[in-house]
C-alpha cells in the first residue's frame, strides 16, 4: 500500500479476509478474530477509496462498524474497542463528505470526537489518545471549511496543531508526528488563505513545506511523503502567484509536477494521484495563460480536463469529482474555440449538484460566477 501497489495490496487484504472469515465461522467464540476481521475490512475499504470505488468502500466500512459495535457491546469497558469505533466513524464520515452529505459527515465526525475526548480524559498522558483527538479536530475543521466557516475551521485546526506540537516536542524522532505537523500547518494555511491573510498563510505553508521536504528526503520511496511534498510545493506556489511572483510560482508547480506525474504513472488506478495530477496541470495552465503562452496553457488545461472527465464518469455520485470537472471546464473555457458551450455545460452541472443537495455552501458562489461569466462571453 505504501509503495503505491494498490492491486497487490487489495489482493493480499482480500486473501487475509477469506482466512479470517473461515476462522470466525469455525470458532465464533474467538472475539479477537472478529476484531481482526473488522480491521482488515478497514484496510480493504482504504484501498477501494483510493481506487475511487466509494460504493464498495462504504459497504465494507459499514460491515466493519457492525462488527465493532457488537464487540464493544460485549465488552464496553475495553478502551481499545471504543477506539476502533472511532476509526469506522471517521471512515464513514469521510465518504459522506465526499458525496456532499455534510450533515451525515458531521454526525459521524462528532460521534468520533465524543468517544476520543472521553478516552483521552481517562489517560491524559497517553500520546496515542491525544493524537486521536487532534485528528478529530482536523476532520471537523475540514468540514467547517466545506460549510464556508473559515474562522471555525482555523480554530479547529489550531486546536489540532497545538496537540501535535506538544506531542512532537516529547518525541521529535516520531515520523508520524512530524507528518502531522506538516499536514497541520498546511491546514492552518488553508484557513488563513480563506481569510485572505496572505502573509500568515505563506508562513504556515513554508513551515509545512520544510517539514514535508525533510520527510520526503529521508525516504524517497515513501509515496505518501512524496505526495505530501507535492501538495506543500503547490500551496506555497499558490500564494506566490496571488502575490504576483508568477515565475517563482511556476517553478514550484513544475517541481510538483515531476512528483505527481511519476506517482500517477506508477499506478494509473490510484484516483488520488490522478486527481493530484489534474490539479497541478490546471495550475500550470493558469500561469502559462497569464504569461500569454496559449499553446502551453491549452495543453495543460486539456490534459487536466481529460483526467477529470474520466474520474467524474467513473463515479457520478462523487460530488468532489463532479465539482472538479466544473472547475476544469471553467479553466478550459479560456482557450476553447466555443467557450460559451463549455461554460453552459459547467453551469448545468453545478446547478444539478445544487438541486441534489451536493453543492457545499463553500461552493455556492460558483453558480453566480458561471452565470456572470456566461453573460460576458460571446
Amino acid at each position: 500500500m505504501t509503495q503505491g501497489d494498490l492491486p497487490g495490496a487489495l489482493e493480499n487484504y482480500r486473501a487475509a479476509r477469506t482466512m479470517l472469515s473461515e476462522l470466525t465461522a469455525a470458532d465464533p467464540g474467538r472475539l479477537d478474530w472478529f476484531g481482526d476481521l473488522a480491521m482488515n475490512d478497514d484496510k480493504i475499504g482504504n484501498v477501494l477509496v483510493t481506487q475511487g470505488n466509494l460504493a464498495s468502500a462504504a459497504q465494507v466500512y459499514q460491515e466493519s462498524l457492525s462488527i465493532k459495535k457488537e464487540l464493544a457491546g460485549h465488552e464496553p469497558e475495553r478502551d481499545d474497542l471504543q477506539r476502533e469505533l472511532t476509526i469506522s466513524y471517521d471512515e464513514i464520515a469521510g465518504l459522506a463528505r465526499t458525496a456532499g452529505r455534510l450533515d451525515d459527515a458531521q454526525t459521524s465526525y462528532e460521534e468520533s470526537l465524543r468517544i476520543r475526548l472521553a478516552l483521552a480524559a481517562k489517560q491524559p498522558d497517553d500520546a496515542e489518545r491525544q493524537r486521536d483527538v487532534s485528528v478529530s479536530h482536523d476532520t471537523i475543521g475540514d468540514l467547517k471549511r466545506e460549510r464556508d466557516d473559515a474562522a471555525g475551521a482555523l480554530a479547529a485546526y489550531r486546536d489540532s496543531l497545538e496537540i501535535v506540537e506538544r506531542l512532537a516536542s516529547r518525541d521529535p524522532d516520531n515520523t508520524e508526528l512530524q507528518r502531522d505537523l506538516s499536514v497541520g500547518n498546511t491546514k492552518v494555511g488553508n484557513a488563513l488563505k480563506d481569510q485572505e491573510n496572505w502573509p500568515a498563510a505563506l508562513s504556515a505553508y513554508r513551515q509545512a513545506l520544510a517539514q514535508a521536504q525533510a520527510l520526503a528526503d529521508s525516504d524517497p520511496d515513501n509515496t505518501e511523503w512524496q505526495r505530501d511534498l507535492s501538495v506543500s510545493l503547490e500551496k506555497v506556489a499558490g500564494v506566490l502567484a496571488i502575490q504576483g511572483d508568477r515565475k517563482g510560482a511556476l517553478k514550484l508547480y513544475l517541481d510538483s509536477f515531476t512528483i505527481v506525474d511519476r506517482l500517477a504513472r506508477l499506478d494509473p488506478a490510484n484516483s488520488d494521484w490522478q486527481r493530484d495530477l489534474s490539479i497541478t496541470l490546471s495550475e500550470i495552465g493558469m500561469l502559462k495563460a497569464k504569461q500569454r503562452d496559449i499553446k502551453g496553457a491549452r495543453k495543460a488545461f486539456e490534459d487536466s480536463l481529460d483526467i477529470r472527465q474520466q474520474l467524474a464518469q467513473s463515479d457520478p455520485e462523487n460530488a468532489t469529482w463532479q465539482r472538479d470537472l466544473v472547475v476544469a471546464m471553467i479553466d478550459y473555457s479560456q482557450v476553447a474555440t466555443n467557450p460559451k458551450a463549455v461554460l453552459s455545460e459547467a453551469l448545468e452541472r453545478t446547478l444539478e449538484l445544487d438541486r441534489s443537495g451536493r453543492l457545499a455552501p463553500r461552493y455556492k458562489f460558483m453558480i453566480k460566477f458561471l452565470q456572470d461569466r456566461l453573460a460576458r462571453t460571446k
